[in-house]
């Protein structure tokens, strides 16, 4: 009798998975996985001369994010997406929690009208929505890459996408006359939510339409506009920015190269209905530029004209909020001090990142980026660019390359105007290849370099210049097991003025700023791919951030850290 239970419980047990076999699955998995342990401690002088601070801390996590996809139809999907973490230090439950870490529904109607509903990843222009690159991660070295992977992924940063919450549908039309195909895509997203005795609910409507000529010309227009709903709340001020983009590119070859033209303007407008005492500001920009593809690379040179009153929430939120409390040592020293958010920070603190369109220009530090700190958006710039991408001098040296010259349109608080330039070089250099080996030995260094200059009487001189020296090794000593080795030096130096804005964005006033930093980071360690999905890295890291406009801003830690990640 014992064994008939035990057969027939282990036909119900088996019986899902035989029935599955037979049907196509209509739910299957994705997500990632990761593991994480680091130690602080501090060293150099601090460690001897701080009494207050603790000499080491530890802590580290297991994180599952387990995605689900159901589709109940052939035409639908529901994606869900569970984090379970579990913080080292806790068992049976204790530091644990689980989250829903994203929700959403997508589908098509007759196979002709997509939608996607709840968490949604939106771009259209690098003016209208468009989320930049965080500080100097530009031509980084690919040892630190397991950083930037991490920070990325915890803030839902996806190939420049903004992660909003709404509705998307965009659908196709094929042509055969003069036009040969119509795209359509347009969107709603709920930026602000509502708020008690607060800001009213804020929304953002949006769409593009572009429109295929021939294989040769196309011709786009894209529209953004962020607003509030004045009756979601008690005031009596609703902020509003539309932003309007149109662009036109061609196509073509010379010499058996090709070559696309493109060229794209617009406009935007900001202001405050209800508020008398609020502008309401118009501005423009302008962008031309080529691309081209040769054999050894490609090629793109540009020219752009941003007005100094431009405008757009999408384009010019910033990654990095830096009045965030740092998560390391946020202070140290016996008098206390508080710790600025450094280049440690922008490399390997998720929170000190900002995940929310913000409908003011947010602060940003010159010493990381003072020639365009809100991207190509960045108004009151005009000039020229020029980048280089995946040259191979030869099959074992590549090399990148950018540069940009620009300049004020209106000068700030003076008649001069500040000149910008800013330059970007990086090399990989494969000693395998060059020496016929038969392990992986590579060779990586790049060189960030930005400078602002404004001539005058003293009281309004600016010579600023910043510098980031950047390098690794990466030596396979067995199969997928590799030795690495990286370093970042970077210097601050000179002076630069920052504007304090109102609450409508408005110049008030100017505070100059004198600097004199230099921040070192090192690495070594290894590093085992199982796959290019699955891996792990230990490693010891050095941190030093030396502040000489400052006694006390000096800071030096080491860490010990071990990562283990698996996209599943």
């Amino acid at each position: 009798m014992k064994k008939i239970y035990l057969y027939y419980l282990s036909f119900l047990m088996l019986f899902p998975i035989l029935a599955q076999s037979q049907v196509k699955s209509k739910l299957w998995y994705d997500g990632n996985a990761r593991v994480m342990y680091n130690r602080d401690a501090l060293e150099g002088t601090l460690k001897e001369t701080d009494t207050v601070s603790t000499r080491s801390n530890g802590g580290g996590f297991t994180i599952l994010d387990l995605g689900f996809h159901f589709t109940p139809v052939d035409d639908i999907e529901i994606f869900s997406e569970i984090r379970l973490k579990n913080d080292f230090g806790g068992m049976w439950g204790n530091k644990s929690f689980v989250e829903l870490r994203r929700l959403s529904a997508k589908g098509a109607v007759n196979n002709k009208i997509a939608f996607s509903i709840g968490d949604i990843y939106l771009k259209q222009t690098k003016f209208t929505l468009y989320n930049y690159e965080q500080e100097l991660s530009e031509y980084e070295p690919s040892v630190f890459k397991f950083y930037r992977d991490y920070v990325n992924y915890e803030n839902y940063y996806q190939s420049n996408y903004h992660r909003l919450q709404g509705l998307q549908t965009n659908f196709t039309y094929n042509m055969y006359n003069f036009i040969e195909q119509l795209d359509f895509d347009g969107f709603t997203a709920r930026i602000r939510g509502l708020e008690w005795l607060g800001k009213p609910e804020l929304l953002m409507l949006g769409g593009s339409a572009v429109v295929k000529l021939s294989n040769k010309i196309n011709l786009g227009s894209h529209y953004v506009n962020t607003f509030e709903v004045l009756s979601s709340s008690n005031g009596t001020v609703a902020y509003y920015n539309p932003v309007f983009n149109t662009q036109i590119s061609y196509s073509g070859l010379v010499n058996d190269n090709p070559y696309k033209m493109f060229l794209e303007g617009g406009f935007s407008k900001r202001g405050w209905d209800g508020d008398l005492l609020a502008p309401e500001i118009k501005g423009y920009f302008t962008k031309a530029s080529i691309h081209s593809k040769i054999k050894k690379g490609e090629i793109n040179l540009g020219l752009r004209y941003v007005d100094t009153d431009f405008r757009s929430i999408g384009a010019q939120t910033r990654r990095i909020n830096y009045n965030t409390t740092t998560s390391t040592y946020p202070y140290y020293s016996n008098n206390y001090t508080q710790r600025k958010v450094s280049l440690l920070d922008i490399m390997s603190a998720p929170n000190v990142y900002n995940q929310n369109l913000s409908t003011s220009l947010m602060n940003y530090n010159p010493m990381y980026s003072c020639v365009s700190p809100y991207g190509d958006a960045t108004p009151n710039r005009i000039g020229i660019t020029a980048e280089v991408n995946n040259f191979n001098l030869t099959d074992y040296l590549s090399v990148k390359f950018q540069a940009q010259h620009l300049s004020e349109i209106i000068g700030q608080g003076t008649t001069n105007k500040r000149s910008f330039n800013k330059s970007a070089l990086h090399s990989l250099l494969s000693l395998d290849k060059l020496l016929s080996l038969k392990n992986s030995f590579d060779l990586e260094g790049s060189i960030n370099l930005e400078t602002v200059k404004r001539d005058g009487e003293d009281f309004e001189k600016i010579d600023f210049n910043s510098i980031l020296y950047s390098g690794s090794i990466s030596y396979e000593l067995i199969k997928n097991l590799k030795i690495i080795a990286g370093a970042k030096v970077f210097y601050a130096e000179g002076n630069e003025f920052i504007a304090e804005r109102d609450v409508y964005d408005q110049i008030n006033d100017y505070s100059n700023n004198t600097y004199d930093s230099k921040e070192t980071i090192l690495i070594g360690g290894i590093q085992h791919h199982f796959t290019d999905d699955i891996y792990f890295t230990m490693q010891y890291n050095q941190f030093n951030v030396l502040d000489k406009t400052s006694t006390y801003d000096e800071f030096s830690m080491g860490r010990l850290i071990f990562m283990f990640n698996m996209n599943l």
